[in-house]
């Protein structure tokens, strides 16, 4: 019998058996974690993200909180047709699968529109100048008003009949009314638009009390050319 071989036979078998020992604890170990992360992280499964836009604030946190969803708030905005309170937007977007305790981050609508600080722009500005500047801003224009003064000229700002100056705030969805000037100044040769009934009126009197001290005046001078001829028929006698 050939001892070396045995031997040698024997060493071969050890060899593939550690081998193949090795290799099957690697690939356990290696399925043991992949089992075992998606047990831990629920792989696969998720909370599909509810629509929660349109309802007040504290039904959302009520519908989120009873799926396991966190809430928080991080903006607000303003839309003037929608409830004050109401949800305008939210992250993640419904029907999204997100994992139990995550946060959907919420935009709230606000009960009012933010303010905007009016620029120095009455007796500062041309028309067409103001109005790029408000429509810049988001504000809008109602009808314009006019007044004597230089044409296209800005002279006051209105909101709600009442004037405003640089540095009031205003709402950003406010309606302002521009009062520019028609182009006539004060001191203006052409003038006769400009004549009010009072002033024809007081015209007329005084043309009347012309006429009447005229007539006084004309009847003074015939009695006291009687008298001088009554006087002298009266000489002429003695």
């Amino acid at each position: 019998m050939d001892f070396k071989k045995i031997k040698t036979g024997v060493k071969t078998n050890t060899f593939w058996l550690h081998f193949f020992g090795v290799t099957s604890f690697l690939i356990a170990l290696f399925l043991f974690c992949q089992i075992g992360v998606k047990l831990y992280t629920r792989h696969g499964q998720g909370i599909e993200v509810p629509d929660v836009r349109g309802l007040l604030y504290s039904d959302a946190e009520y519908k989120l909180h009873n799926m396991n969803l966190e809430v928080l708030v991080v903006d607000s905005d303003y839309v003037k047709d929608k409830p004050a309170g109401s949800i305008v937007d939210q992250t993640p977007a419904a029907g999204l699968k997100v994992k139990r305790n995550r946060t959907v981050y919420l935009t709230v609508n606000a009960a009012s529109s933010p303010t905007l600080v009016l620029p120095d722009l009455a007796d500062n500005s041309s028309k067409r100048q103001a109005m790029v500047k408000l429509r810049s801003m988001g504000l809008n224009l109602g009808p314009i008003e006019t007044i004597d003064g230089e044409k296209d000229w800005v002279y006051a700002i209105k909101y709600r009949g009442r004037k405003i100056f640089a540095g009031d705030r205003i709402p950003s969805d406010a309606t302002l009314t521009l009062v520019i000037g028609n182009g006539f100044l004060q001191g203006d040769t052409d003038s006769t638009m400009h004549f009010t009934m009072d002033d024809i009126g007081a015209y007329s009197t005084e043309l009347d009390d012309d006429a009447k001290l005229k007539e006084i005046t004309e009847k003074e001078k015939d009695k006291e050319k009687k008298d001088t001829e009554t006087k002298k028929k009266s000489d002429d006698w003695f």
